[in-house]
């Protein structure tokens, strides 16, 4: 779960990043806002469809 949240915080501040008044790089960010919602969606999908494969077995 923790590299769900990750990625979350990564496109929050791309997405930041890319309303900045001030971006010179606004089409350069944007392809990366893009590639990281692609990302985002991805490992949200995987975690949907498949559950989270980083949860360690119960060792009772």
């Amino acid at each position: 779960m923790n590299n769900l949240l990750l990625r979350f915080i990564l496109i929050s501040l791309l997405l930041l990043l890319v309303l900045a008044p001030f971006a010179g790089f606004a089409p350069l960010m944007l392809v990366l806002l893009i590639a990281g919602f692609i990302w985002f969606l991805g490992s949200l999908l995987q975690i949907l469809l498949f559950g989270n494969k980083n949860t360690e077995p119960d060792s009772k």
